[in-house]
């Protein structure tokens, strides 16, 4: 009887074991799937947030943008316009998700740069270098456009590599960089030699099927100053 009971009761003590493991882990079971259910709802809101931001983001650049290339004859209200839909893009340059940033500096930088504002459109275009998380096709941009706006200066040693470097890569800008080579090339300090090499220059891009048509065109008529066609 006594080893009956001690049995019965080992068996009981372990089905009480068992149950009590049951519950523990079932509980953590349940926790873990809680924890998981709420990190991927949690993520699925982080990405709709994203999306929602870059999407508002988006409209307010392009309303932006539309805004600025709008006709407006009565100049008072045409720099009103101006003024409130440069500071949208400085503000969308500052902090909007994705490549609208990039986007908007760009254009701010235009702006600037039209305007009269050198070194504020070189800083703006510096911003989108710098930004690592931005776009590489548009970091190229913006170092193509920063790059042009130090053509003229006294001395283009850095400029010319800066050319040399995207004219070498197999991006988009490519044409463009060359053509900034030429025109380094074309400067009014330039020797014998840079004509030659920009006359070079500007007959591959003339003829190249991968140029963009306006920069096969301008090669073409700055060719004529050679005396060829292109």
């Amino acid at each position: 009887m006594a080893d009956e009971f001690f049995s019965q009761a080992q068996a009981e003590m372990r089905a009480a074991e068992m149950r009590a493991t049951a519950r523990r882990f079932g509980g953590v079971a349940v926790g873990v799937a809680l924890v998981a259910l709420i990190g991927v709802g949690g993520w699925q809101w982080q990405i709709h947030r994203h999306h929602q931001a870059q999407a508002e983001a988006s409209g307010r650049y392009y309303t932006a943008m539309e805004a600025l290339q709008a006709p407006q004859p009565d100049a008072a209200a045409r720099s009103h316009s101006e003024k409130a839909n440069q500071a949208v893009l400085a503000d969308l340059a500052s902090k909007a998700p994705g490549a609208t940033r990039g986007f908007a500096a760009i254009r701010l930088a235009q702006l600037k740069a039209q305007a009269g504002d050198v070194d504020g459109a070189r800083k703006a275009w510096q911003g989108v270098i710098d930004d690592k998380d931005e776009n590489a096709s548009l970091r190229d941009l913006a170092r193509l456009l920063l790059l042009n706006s130090h053509i003229d200066d006294a001395n283009p040693t850095e400029t010319r590599k800066g050319f040399e470097v995207l004219a070498a890569s197999a991006g988009p800008w490519r044409a463009f960089a060359q053509e900034g080579l030429a025109a380094l090339d074309l400067r009014a300090d330039a020797t014998a030699k840079q004509h030659d090499e920009a006359r070079s220059l500007l007959m591959g891009l003339a003829q190249s099927p991968d140029a963009p048509d306006g920069v096969r065109q301008r090669a073409s008529i700055l060719l004529q100053t050679f005396g060829g066609a292109g």
